[in-house]
């Protein structure tokens, strides 16, 4: 046998034995379901004063911030889906109160807000805003306490419209970056695109099939005909962008991404991790035209501050282990789709992260003895 063949062979079986090990501690963990829940209950919970503020609330189903509550449960937080939150009730009505005093966590879930079509009917593709949007003197409060010392998770769609110049400037500020105003996403179909977006483009709309489309939300500081940017499937050399790295305790370190994204300049924040464009030599030189490069800042921290530069709470994970001790580690081990990889290796270290600071800061002894522990 060549030496190649031996070498082959060789990795081919140390992958088989690492793949077969790890089914055979997820099967053996799965046999310890029953264990893993009790220690789970027996996990100290915690009545943490947070602020969850989310106007993206199109429906009873939270679907910009269900996915929170799958982790403040598995984090023992006390958390009601549909009544512990501020900003927006299912359809848009206005919803909750901002809080007079400092809360112990703020998590800024959604802040694209609820539309109506001309029907006055829930449309994500309507143009009139039915919703509330974070205010200047909310934001202003958000980086008093963030400035304070109060651990805070943000993420995309509050830093451009339909949040007030002024209260985007103030939460920016905050989370230690500035904003380009450059959003992309994904597209299964270019076909499908939004009509909001459709009408930036050639008309009739030529584009179909898989791509990326890139959008700028300064209008006026871009010439007319570059304010929309759309990559087809000759362009990439995949569908969807991949996050590379992440928060600390993530798993693996490269995670596919299929929601929106913000292309954002770190000022104060140190990058964790990066979101790459799976781009070949073409579409890279389409988005050098734009001025657009082809890596871009994902996941952004400070010391208590975790901002996540793309719609990551809008993520259709199940974790479905979220009740069990080790729960993180059975459903992504269990589930390697993309859903569940952004989830693990981004999503939730970067929400647990901010949680556990909340956590020591109101119990220090109890944070130290789990950690020596």
């Amino acid at each position: 046998m060549s030496r190649p063949l031996r070498t082959q062979r060789t990795w081919l079986t140390r992958t088989v034995l690492i793949r077969t090990v790890l089914t055979l501690l997820s099967v053996a963990a799965v046999a310890l379901l029953p264990a893993l829940h009790l220690l789970w209950r027996l996990q100290p919970s915690h009545d943490l004063e947070v602020l969850v503020f989310d106007v993206t609330v199109v429906d009873g189903g939270y679907p910009e911030h269900a996915v929170l509550d799958k982790v403040l449960h598995h984090e023992r937080v006390d958390f009601e889906l549909g009544v512990d939150h501020v900003g927006a009730a299912p359809g848009g009505a206005a919803f909750g109160v901002w809080p007079t005093e400092q809360p112990e966590l703020v998590i800024l879930a959604d802040g694209y807000g609820v539309y109506q079509n001309d029907d006055q009917q829930v449309d994500d593709f309507g143009r009139t805003l039915v919703s509330p949007t974070l205010s200047s003197d909310q934001a202003a409060d958000v980086e008093r306490w963030i400035a304070n010392g109060v651990p805070a998770y943000g993420e995309f769609a509050f830093a451009p419209e339909p949040t007030p110049i002024e209260a985007s400037e103030k939460f920016q500020r905050a989370f230690g970056f500035d904003s380009t105003g450059w959003l992309g996403h994904s597209q299964e179909d270019l076909a499908l695109v939004s009509p909001n977006i459709a009408e930036l483009g050639p008309s009739p709309w030529p584009y179909e099939g898989p791509g990326l489309i890139f959008v700028t939300t300064r209008a006026g500081d871009v010439d007319p005909e570059q304010q929309l940017v759309v990559l087809t499937a000759s362009d990439l050399t995949s569908n969807l962008p991949v996050f590379i790295g992440g928060p600390a305790g993530s798993r693996g370190d490269r995670a596919p991404f299929a929601s929106w994204f913000e292309l954002v300049d770190p000022t104060s924040a140190t990058v964790e991790a990066w979101l790459d464009l799976p781009v070949n030599k073409s579409g890279a030189a389409i988005l050098a035209a734009a001025g657009i490069p082809t890596r871009w800042p994902g996941v952004l921290t400070t010391p208590t501050t975790v901002y996540v530069a793309g719609d990551g709470l809008d993520d259709n994970t199940g974790f479905a282990f979220r009740s069990f001790l080790g729960g993180d580690w059975l459903s992504y081990r269990l589930d390697d789709s993309p859903d569940e990889r952004f989830f693990h290796q981004v999503l939730r270290p970067a929400l647990s992260r901010t949680v556990d600071l909340a956590i020591a800061q109101r119990e220090p002894d109890q944070a130290k003895a789990s950690l020596d522990g």
